[in-house]
């Protein structure tokens, strides 16, 4: 008698009767969601369950703060629906931080919103507003002193042509960082003006050429205390923070260095950076301590309408001109041009915002309506940070 493993019956997976499927016909019938099984057995279907938006943030956050460059990683990422609302930090991290030259789109919308008052214009002399004395040889393109030709807008748009003194102000890095930062006293105003006079400028005003300068901001930020008839501190604190509830942003300044304590701590390639003086030194520049709660806030207000009119940021974003690779620059405010490769973005899109030396990102895509807020609080890994930001921007495109 043959034994009950060795027989076989109509339909069985032994049966001659039963027809094998190809391995063409077996794919396909798992591609289609059931596993193929023998007639009369039960069919399972096998749903795979994808990652969620939150699951692909979370790993590019968790995979970029584990290099060793990155301090206190933190990421916030919304959309214009109110459908995401996503928030990052590294285990243990502070919840404050330099956010550095993003600093300068805040100096930017307090001398906008005077513009849409009709008390300025961006094309008023700057000589105007300023006194002379603060102008004069800051400069000297073609042995002619361009004092009278400032504008505002000049300023604003770095098309002064007026040289970068924090050029001189860079750090070696084979320093002790720590040490030369913690023991710079930092710098005047006056004393950013003198350094520009003595640097060689490389174009006139509104020549069609911008130029990255930290002077211009510094300008700006005299600016800003003479319309506004009080400090730059005062000002911000008045016309943005209050309004928009920004409680925990403030600007760093000589009176309050403890802000910088209290914020994560910065690196500058793998040595900590200790320059609070340096950083209060910058004013409009990039002072501000802030959170990536607190900038979200702002950068959504601004792309939504709520501390500048569509017209005044029309009018801050229409005219740009080239500064760095894939950057044009506008009135206080950046243009990061990225390939729809990239970003995942529904076209080759322009995110409107700003970027710090600090390892920090503020962008905003208009048309999408995704905005990306991070740090990684290095000084000297400036793609690491644009890393971060393209690495949520697809992340969060992902359904």
């Amino acid at each position: 008698m043959a034994s009950a493993r060795g027989r076989w019956w109509p339909g069985s997976p032994c049966s001659p009767m039963q027809p094998r499927k190809t391995g063409r016909q077996s794919r396909r019938a798992t591609l289609a969601g059931v596993r193929s099984s023998p007639k009369g057995w039960p069919r399972r279907r096998y749903a795979r369950r994808m990652p969620t938006r939150e699951q692909h943030l979370d790993r590019i956050a968790q995979k970029l703060s584990r290099d060793s460059r990155v301090s206190e990683l933190q990421l916030r990422v919304t959309d214009r629906e109110g459908t995401l609302d996503y928030s990052w930090a590294a285990p243990g991290s502070r919840a404050s931080h330099a956010i550095a030259s993003s600093t300068k789109t805040f100096a930017a919308v307090l001398v906008l919103r005077k513009v849409a008052a009709g008390e300025l214009t961006l094309e008023q002399p700057l000589v105007s507003i300023l006194p002379r004395e603060h102008l004069v040889r800051l400069n000297n393109y073609g042995w002619t002193d361009r004092a009278d030709e400032f504008t505002v807008r000049d300023i604003l748009a770095h098309t002064s042509g007026i040289p970068n003194y924090y050029a001189q102000k860079a750090l070696d890095p084979r320093s002790d960082i720590a040490a030369v930062t913690a023991a710079d006293k930092g710098w005047s105003y006056w004393h950013t003006l003198q350094v520009a006079r003595q640097m060689s400028a490389t174009f006139p005003p509104h020549s069609g050429r911008a130029e990255y300068s930290f002077t211009n901001y510094q300008l700006v930020g005299r600016l800003i205390e003479s319309v506004y008839g009080c400090s730059l501190a005062e000002a911000l604190n008045r016309e943005l923070f209050t309004p928009l509830g920004l409680r925990d942003t403030a600007l760093l300044t000589p009176e309050s260095l403890h802000l910088f304590d209290t914020a994560s701590p910065l690196l500058y390639g793998t040595q900590s950076y200790r320059g609070a003086r340096r950083l209060a030194s910058l004013g409009a520049e990039g002072a501000l301590i802030s959170t990536t709660a607190d900038t979200m806030r702002f950068l959504r207000a601004l792309m939504d309408g709520e501390v500048l009119d569509p017209e005044t940021l029309e009018l801050a974003v229409s005219d740009r001109l080239p500064l760095f690779p894939r950057v044009t620059y506008g009135v206080g405010i950046m243009a990061l041009s990225l390939p729809r490769l990239l970003t995942r973005l529904p076209r080759p899109g322009i995110l409107l915002g700003h970027a710090g030396m600090t390892g920090h990102v503020m962008f905003a895509d208009p048309v999408s309506g995704l905005a990306v807020v991070g740090t990684i609080n290095q000084l000297a890994a400036p793609r690491l940070s644009f890393r971060l930001l393209i690495g949520a921007l697809r992340a969060a495109r992902r359904r």
